[in-house]
């Protein structure tokens, strides 16, 4: 058809002409639209149209080629000259609609993938046509067009989605006042049809209904973080226009939009999308506190006006209310918390909104840590870092700051070290403005008066000190600082005692380093050391005691810190001395002493974090000596002590694994050697020592290696121990074992440290080893790695050989004379080679080998080059072998394919592998083909390797099975272009041998091909068909469902669910199950309909919806599915069929509706194979009961026919599935619990009389039912309404008699399931008995009794699971008594106290799971929910506040946690030599619990039962015993101390009271005799002057003895 016009006509005849105009014409707009008027009248338009065209082409050829822009600017000039043009003609054209919606589209377009900064020209032309067109109907379309375009983007119904582009065009036509809300609001009412679902409201809600939809659109956008920014303007531009609206047009009782809505958006959206929290600060919030300040302050009260906490509250909301305080703040319009600050939220004199203290102390302790974050960042944080802190600032960080240091959350505490250099850099910049303001005031106060008495004018202040008002202030606000500053280092070192867990060391230590390093300076940028501190610290015998003896800590990153910031001493401080009452040391003599302790420790113990601990001593002692003589003679001084002990185990191995470890001589070099190295240079002669201290150290490698050789190369994977040795005494596999392994480790690394020194630059004097000291480093990590069998040795050992292999290309640069580098590099590869060859495989398969061909690899030489080493490797792998020919000893195969695996594994080298993937992944394949089974599982570890290359390996298990999800590019087949070809063939040849092995029974090589389709499949799985192979992908992966393997089948029912990613999914399935002419295919067989009937479970499991699908798809199984004889005898089939139903009713809510005589009547045992159909019919009656009846008749006597039958997993699966499906039932009878037929009696019914049932069959039946009946309790009890009922569904007092009896019954099978199961249900049976609302008999002997039995349950040596169990029963007690309406709970009874103390102690237990659990429960007593120690804070001091005068408690609780005696006051000394009883064995037991501190117990539970304002120190009835308690022990300390000083010993660093049990004892009884001493009625009393009097000779004692200086500090403490 001829689509030929006139106006095409007329273009094309301008372009003739165009093309004849010379360049000049074309410089800019306004030379084009000039030469234009010089035209004839009548043919303008029609240049200026071909113009235009040829203008919009050169642009768009711009935008491919990703110009500078410059077309497009010159396009909207000539655009905007022509709308100025005198001729009429010209100026109506440039504002017509089809030239502005070309441009609009144009933009759409380009700015989505390039947002050229030239492209808002044409905003400014589309703004302008829409606005200020000559024709103001034109001005509409054009303005209709673009808003219909823009709001479809964001309504997701636009066929182009077009975001990025749409909201920035929406966002200038918004600010620009082109496009106003109200047209907004009709055109995505209109297009969303939103009339129909709005609930009409006088006060205009609808409209508001559909802003908070259109917001909520835009919300969506943000998961592009490209478009989160965008998103956020027009999300800006809707609250301003809503407000200012609402505003102008408020009447009295209106409820337009304020500011309180715009919150509960935000709090929605983030809901929603808890991930955009960011977004929606940086994006949202931001924008309004910058540019309007009535609006931030009005949005600042609303947020403001939540001061109390509600359970109810989502943390997403307390996020959004935290950061909209912080981000106001921090811009000046919220101000720092003090005490002189309103509580209703009104302005402060300065405009500012009060930041209320109530607010804070509720959020820093919450039991989210996203809160805990965001609340300590809103307390730290501030306009500028020269702000002063207010004193409820500072009361609030000394009251929650031992919290966030113990918190068990790496992440939240790393948050807040960050924080935490802010609030330290703050706290120094205020006191140096203020002492710089002191010392400008004192200045002109010393100036003399002029002659007529006055004194000359102050000079104006600038910069930080205009904040300070007098020197009344700068002073007040010094003092505050200074002191805070001084309390925080001392908070500091009392989180470094022995009994402080790991997560408080660390955190303090990272803080200490902090407070180090951050100048003093306001302003300062740099990190530099601020003398006053290390003064503190330095000085500090406490804190160097503290510091050292952490050197020795267990966890390898406490040693490295404290190391750290002992290290930042400078030589003045080192050689100062410390002076004490009773020694005068210096530092440096400090050390000398405790490398001694140390390097005895190490040598008795031979532990790993004692010997590192030693080896950083002496590292430190050598940068401590600071001359080189010194720490040359040192370093010689470690190898002497290093040769005799290898001397040693040469003469005797046995003995010196147990006396002598070297592995800490080895590591001390290690620490040493960088000393000696960084920055140093040595003389001749120097040098030559140097080179001789190489030489010593190499030997001692070689020799200790020859040592250990034959333990560490024994094929044994346990390790090996010689006959000759097994009658030593105390030796062990463990001890030789250990004792080798570590040797070769650390010598191995300090060989790699000292030939890492060939990596600086040549220089005059730096001490390079010698050539020869290289060579033979190389060949020993060669011989190392060759011959071990130790996994960990070699893979240190492998480290080592490749640094070696490096460094052989640099060798020239620091041997110039050197000509054999590349010789010694081909040596290795040559002697790989002949391992490979040569040597047999082993239970360790390939040892050393993979990683000394990664280690050639990694030189990155030319010779031997990657694709020389990558075919040799393949060559070998390739060679075919039968079993006839090998006795699976030596196959070189193995060798080759572990080593490609290690190429593809390692990070360096697998970039330089991708091109041998797809031929790799050929090989692997037919790797497993092979008849040697250790060829085949060697090609499936490559296989799986080559896989995790492909894909990553950082998703998440749940992501693996998932499989593609239809949009992600998880490979890009364009790459590896060969790919899909390979995929192709490994199945087709797979399937061709599977067809060749199907016999009657399966064969080696089917086998062998179902293990080969594996790693194909498990790729279209997890990343989804290339588009161009996928019908013959399709028909390959079909062919697979109906495998003889259940397997094969199923991962291909996985992976053909990858391709029903469309809508025509249900059609897809039907080609599996119809043919062409509509009958059943002839292929399908039973295996296949097995497949396909998988498929279609797979698929459903994935689809989020099958709204518009389920009719079709319930159609396909009632008419697709043959149900012939082949179906009714297959009972897998059955069940696989019955299971796609119980699948759509537990998803869908959908009554299952397949045919009766699919079902298998439960009352029949048919043997196994109808296993998966009985539980699959049971199931599905589980369904029928709820759907059908909603009662509980029918699964009751399908659960009991079951139970009957012995068929334990059917039952199991039935009470699994019960509370599940009946959710929605339960729900809807709480509403209504007026009902007499109510479910929730009939289900308490059921359980429990399956457990009576069931006591003789399998004890998992009981557990499941009293797991469910428990939750049923306990949402009973949470359900208000429920507690309200006059008829409560509660069960009744006889009913849980009956049940608690019948677990208490002997003789009944048990387990540990079973018994958790019991202990977690026994706290909803006791909440339910204690909201029974009657008299039961002997309730206090019951509580009692229980809470005894959960106090035992969470001893410390139970398991994590009963710990578990019994702090769930203390949740399900606690918060249901408490939330249960009728009844008052009154804690403060004396029977209750077994119960509240298991609940502490359940506060302190060891895993962080269980203390979460229990401070929820806490939340019941204490009325706030809160993080375990805050909640253990509060739980103390209500405790002592409510039990004050009783006796029990005094004992049972106040007197037992201080002394840790126990409630029979074990002796002190008995405590202290059960302590200092020390483990020296090589493999020590952990402590069971490593949270608990001792020494916090005692402070904890002293001042709130001493020293509080509301407990009365007479009312503590144990106090005699606590003080004959303390005395004795106080005695008994008195005597060790005199003891040592008598026999010439001391304590000091690394002595008796370093050990944190031994320390944790003398604390209590130091913190005990403080407590008797403060309290005034025994004070007075004639007995308490001999606990002065021994108090203070153990001060005396302690301080000759050099006693631990925290021990004697509390002594003083409060005195």
């Amino acid at each position: 058809m001829d689509t030929t016009t006139p106006e095409n006509t007329e273009n094309r005849a301008n372009a003739v002409q165009l093309s004849d105009l010379g360049p000049e014409v074309f410089v800019n707009a306004n030379t084009m639209t000039k030469w234009i008027l010089t035209q004839a009248q009548e043919s303008r338009l029609g240049i200026a149209k071909a113009l235009f065209q040829k203008l919009l082409h050169d642009a768009s050829h711009s935008r491919q080629s990703h110009g500078n822009g410059h077309d497009c600017v010159k396009l909207c000039s000539f655009v905007q000259q022509c709308a100025k043009s005198t001729d009429p003609g010209l100026k109506q054209w440039a504002f017509t609609e089809p030239l502005s919606r070309r441009l609009f589209h144009f933009y759409l377009e380009w700015y989505e993938h390039d947002p050229h900064r030239a492209l808002r020209l044409i905003l400014h032309v589309l703004v302008a046509s829409s606005t200020a067109n000559p024709d103001p109907e034109t001005g509409k379309l054009i303005k209709a067009h673009v808003l219909e375009t823009l709001v479809s983007i964001v309504a997701r119904t636009s066929t182009t989605q077009l975001t990025k582009s749409g909201l920035q065009c929406l966002d200038h036509f918004l600010t620009k006042q082109a496009i106003h809300l109200d047209d907004i609001c009709l055109k995505y009412r209109e297009i969303k049809f939103l009339e129909s679902h709005l609930p009409e409201d006088a006060a205009g809600r609808p409209e508001l209904e559909v802003w908070r939809s259109f917001v909520f659109d835009l919300f969506s956008w943000m998961e592009l973080s490209y478009v989160s920014p965008l998103a956020g303007k027009c999300i800006v531009h809707i609250f301003r226009g809503l407000e200012k609206r609402s505003a102008e047009n408020a009447t009295p009782g209106s409820t337009g939009f304020i500011a309180e809505l715009g919150h509960t958006w935000l709090q929605d959206a983030l809901e929603q999308s808890p991930g955009h929290m960011d977004d929606i600060k940086n994006y949202v919030l931001v924008p309004i506190f910058k540019t309007d300040k009535p609006a931030a302050l009005r949005l600042l009260e609303a947020f403001n006006r939540q001061g109390a906490l509600d359970e109810h509250v989502t943390d997403q909301a307390l996020l959004i209310q935290l950061a909209a305080l912080e981000i106001g703040k921090k811009s000046g319009l919220v101000d720092e918390p003090t005490s002189g600050n309103l509580d209703s939220g009104e302005h402060l004199p300065g405009g500012q909104v009060a930041l209320k203290e109530r607010l804070l102390s509720n959020f820093l302790p919450h039991p989210s840590l996203c809160v805990r974050s965001s609340a300590f960042s809103l307390l730290v944080s501030s306009q500028a870092t020269t702000k002063p802190f207010s004193q409820v600032a500072f009361d609030l960080l000394k009251k929650h700051l031992p919290a966030f240091h113990a918190d068990y959350d790496a992440k939240l505490r790393n948050e807040m070290l960050g924080l935490t250099k802010y609030l330290i850099r703050r706290v120094k910049n205020v006191m140096t403005v203020s002492k710089r303001s002191l010392a400008a005031s004192a200045s002109r106060d010393a100036q003399p008066a002029s002659a007529d008495g006055t004194r000359l004018a102050a000079k104006k202040r600038y910069g930080p000190e205009t904040l300070l008002k007098d020197d009344i202030e700068a002073k007040e606000i010094l003092d505050r600082h200074e002191a805070f500053l001084n309390w925080y280092i001392s908070f500091l070192k009392s989180e470094l005692l022995p009994t402080a867990s790991y997560q408080r060391h660390i955190t303090a230590l990272r803080a200490a380093l902090l407070a180090l390093k951050i100048g003093k300076h306001a302003g300062a940028t740099g990190d530099f050391l601020d003398t006053d501190i290390v003064e503190m610290i330095s000085s500090d015998s406490s804190w160097i005691r503290l510091l050292l003896d952490l050197l020795m800590d267990p966890f390898e990153d406490v040693r490295e810190s404290a190391s750290l910031l002992l290290a930042q001493f400078t030589q003045e401080i080192v050689n100062a001395p410390i002076k004490s009452s009773h020694y005068s040391a210096t530092l440096l003599e400090i050390l000398q002493d405790f490398c001694s302790r140390a390097q005895a420790l190490a040598d008795r113990t031979g532990r790993a974090d004692h010997g590192d601990g030693a080896a950083r001593s002496q590292g430190l002692l050598c940068e401590w000596l600071h001359e080189q003589e010194s720490q040359i003679g040192l370093v010689s001084n470690i190898i002497s002590a290093l040769e005799g002990k290898i001397l040693k185990a040469e003469n005797d191995l046995g003995h010196a694994a147990i006396e002598n470890p070297v592995h800490p001589d080895f590591a001390a070099l290690s620490y040493a050697w960088p000393v000696l190295i960084i920055q140093a240079t040595y003389s001749g002669s120097q040098s030559d020592v140097i080179r001789g201290i190489h030489r010593r150290i190499f030997d001692c490698c070689k020799r200790i290696w020859l040592a250990v050789k034959h333990v560490l190369c024994d094929d044994s994977p346990e390790g090996h121990l010689p006959e000759e040795m097994e009658e030593i005494d105390g030796l062990d596999t463990k001890d030789l074992l250990s004792y080798s392994f570590r040797a070769v480790h650390e010598s191995s690394n300090l060989l790699r440290l000292m030939v890492g020194t060939l990596r600086q630059t040549p220089t005059a004097g730096v001490p390079f080893p010698p050539l020869d000291f290289f060579k033979s480093s190389g060949d020993l990590a060669f011989e190392q790695l060759s011959s071990l069998r130790h996994r960990g040795a070699f893979s240190t050992v492998s480290l080592t050989f490749s640094t070696c292999c490096q460094l052989s290309q640099n060798l020239r640069n620091v041997f110039p004379d050197t000509t054999s580098s590349d010789d010694l590099l081909r040596e290795w590869y040559q002697g790989t080679v002949d391992c490979i060859m040569t040597q047999a495989s082993t239970t360790r398969r390939s040892a050393g080998i993979p990683a000394l061909i990664a280690a050639v690899l990694a030189a990155n030489a030319e010779s031997p080059s990657f694709g020389e080493v990558f075919s040799t490797l393949e060559e070998i792998a390739k060679k075919e072998v039968t079993m006839s020919e090998t006795d699976g000893s030596n196959l070189p195969q193995v060798h080759a394919l572990n080593s490609l695996r290690e190429i593809f594994r390692s990070s360096l080298l697998s970039k330089k592998a991708e091109s041998y993937l797809a031929a790799t992944l050929l090989l692997a394949a037919n790797s497993l083909k092979s008849e040697v089974w250790a060829i085949r599982n060697c090609g499936l570890l490559l296989l799986r390797s080559l896989i995790d290359c492909l894909l990553g390996t950082g998703e998440s298990k749940a992501t693996i099975e998932s499989g593609w999800d239809g949009v992600s590019i998880r490979i890009s087949y364009n790459k590896y272009p060969t790919l899909p070809g390979v995929i192709l063939g490994l199945l087709q040849s797979a399937g061709n041998i599977s067809e060749a092995g199907a016999a009657a029974t399966l064969n080696s090589a089917a086998a062998s091909a179902a293990e080969a389709v594996f790693p194909a499949l498990d790729i279209i799985r997890r990343a989804g068909p290339p588009e161009e192979h996928r019908a013959e992908l399709w028909g390959r992966i079909e062919e697979y469902l109906g495998s003889r393997i259940w397997h094969v089948r199923e991962i291909a029912a996985r992976t053909l669910c990858s391709f029903l990613q469309g809508e025509n999914w249900i059609d897809e399935m039907r080609a599996l199950l119809v043919g062409d002419c509509g009958l059943p295919r002839a292929d399908l067989n039973a295996n296949r309909l097995h497949g396909i009937l998988l498929t279609i479970r797979f698929a459903i499991e994935r689809k989020p919806s099958l709204t518009e699908d389920l009719e079709n798809l319930k159609e396909l199984l009632r008419e697709h599915i043959p149900r012939g004889s082949r179906f009714a005898g297959c009972p897998v089939l059955q069940a696989a069929y019955l299971e796609i139903f119980n699948l759509l009713s537990r998803r869908f809510y959908h009554e299952p509706e397949p045919e009766e005589d699919i079902r298998i009547d439960l009352t029949k045992q048919d043997g196994p194979s109808t296993a998966l159909l009985r539980m699959e019919t049971a199931i599905m009656a589980v369904y029928d009961s709820a759907y059908e009846a909603t009662d509980v008749t029918k699964v009751r006597s399908a659960l009991l026919t079951v139970l009957g039958n012995n068929d334990t997993n059917t039952a199991c699966r039935m009470l699994e599935t019960a509370p599940k499906v009946w959710e929605a039932v339960q729900r809807k009878a709480m509403e209504d619990l007026q009902k007499e037929d109510g479910i929730t009696p009939e289900l308490c019914a059921l359980y429990i009389e399956v457990c009576d049932r069931a006591a003789t069959a399998a004890p998992e039946v009981r557990a499941q039912a009293l797991l469910n009946f428990g939750s049923l309790i306990d949402g009973i009890l949470l359900n208000h309404k429920a507690a309200a009922a006059r008829s409560s569904p509660l069960p009744s007092t006889e009913q849980l008699d009956r049940l608690w009896s019948s677990l208490q019954r002997k003789g009944e099978l048990f387990n540990p399931t079973l018994a958790c199961a019991i202990i977690k249900t026994s706290g909803s049976l006791m909440a339910a008995t204690v909201c029974a609302g009657t008299s039961i008999p002997n309730l206090e002997q019951r509580l009692r009794s229980w809470g005894l039995m959960i106090a035992d349950s969470l001893a410390v040596d139970n398991s994590f699971d009963t710990r578990y169990a019994a702090a769930m029963a203390l949740r399900s007690f606690f918060l249901g008594v408490a939330r249960h309406a009728t009844t008052t709970a009154a804690w403060n009874k004396p029977r209750y106290l077994p119960v509240l103390s298991a609940l502490y102690e359940s506060l302190v237990d060891d895993d962080d799971e269980i203390r979460e659990v229990a401070a929820s429960a806490a939340g019941g007593v204490i009325g706030r929910h809160m993080v375990a120690p805050a909640a253990a804070d509060h739980l103390v001091s209500w405790l002592c506040r409510n039990f004050a005068c009783h006796k029990e408690f005094d004992f049972r609780l106040v007197a037992s946690r201080m002394t840790g005696a126990g409630v029979g006051f074990t002796p002190a000394e008995k405590l202290l030599q059960t302590a200092m009883d020390f483990d020296d064995s090589l493999f020590a037991a952990e402590e069971q619990n490593l949270f608990i501190d001792e020494v916090r117990e005692t402070w904890r539970w002293r001042e709130n039962a001493f020293f509080s304002s509301s407990s009365s120190s007479s009312a503590v009835t144990a106090a005699p015993y606590l003080k004959r308690w303390t005395e004795d022990g106080l005695e008994y300390l008195v005597e060790l101390l005199l003891a040592d000083e008598n026999e010439g010993g001391r304590d000091g660093p690394l002595g008796w009271t370093s050990d944190q049990h031994v320390f944790a004892v003398c604390a209590r009884v130091v913190l005990c005799a403080v407590a008797i001493l403060k309290t005034e009625d025994i004070t007075t009393a004639r007995g308490a002057k001999r606990t002065r009097e021994l108090l203070e000779r153990f001060v005396a004692a302690g301080e000759k003895a050099r006693l631990h200086g925290s021990l004697l500090e509390m002594t003083r403490l409060e005195s």
